[in-house]
């Protein structure tokens, strides 16, 4: 039985990709930086501000200084916040696993997010009080694919109330985060339409949410079993 559910924020919860990918496109533009394509999307995805404006310039093959990719990271950031702040698309699904994982087992959320993402993000949706563990980018000096954000979460979770490593299941929708909780130990299933090649560094992929339907806790252990 699985214990506890570690689940991304981004991706798994709520819709952002096409608003991370805006952000970070206008945000580069103010520094001069205006061809980056659609295509390069997927090689960012999942990626904290400053990580993707580091690889977006390297895609570019455009150099820049540290600071000024802090600060493009920084613009992104909050570019991003504010088009949250207008509203949020729920993920397909999304609201049946928080509500019937708040109801049945443990939920946490450990997100590359910021606290006023996240804030803003589940104060929207009605979510917040769903979350026992919130982990979020200003907690951790590293982001995802670092697993400090992963290992600060389970020691809070067992500081509340032992939990079984195994019996733990992380949701992520990218690359950087599958890479965080397997890093630290915990199973790990993509959730949403990833790359095969990406897909493949996770233990199982849920194409969707949706398509667990009520009994979402079941089914997810259930595709982590097969996985394994």
């Amino acid at each position: 039985m699985i214990e506890a559910f570690v689940v991304e924020l981004e991706g798994v919860i709520v819709e952002t990709r096409a608003a991370r990918f805006d952000a970070l496109v206008r945000a580069l533009a103010d520094d001069g930086v205006v061809s980056l394509p659609e295509s390069a999307a997927e090689e960012l995805l999942g990626y904290a501000p400053r990580e993707a404006a580091e690889r977006a310039l390297r895609l570019l093959d455009v150099e820049r200084d540290p600071t000024a990719v802090d600060l493009i990271g920084l613009r992104a950031d909050r570019y991003f916040t504010e088009r949250v702040s207008r509203g949020v698309t729920l993920r397909e699904g999304a609201r049946v696993l928080v509500t019937v994982a708040h109801a049945r087992s443990r939920l946490a959320l450990v997100t590359r997010a910021s606290r006023a993402v996240v804030d803003l993000t589940l104060g929207l949706s009605g979510l917040h009080d769903a979350f026992e563990i919130i982990v979020c980018a200003d907690d951790v000096l590293d982001n995802k694919p670092a697993p400090d954000s992963y290992a600060r979460a389970l020691t809070r979770l067992q500081g509340r109330r032992p939990a079984t490593r195994e019996r733990i299941l992380a949701l992520e929708d990218a690359r950087p985060g599958i890479a965080a909780a397997r890093a630290a130990g915990i199973r790990c299933l993509a959730v949403g339409d990833l790359p095969a090649h990406q897909a493949v560094e996770a233990d199982g992929l849920v194409p969707s949410l949706a398509d667990a339907g009520q009994d979402v806790l079941a089914e997810l252990e259930r595709w982590a079993h097969e996985a394994a």
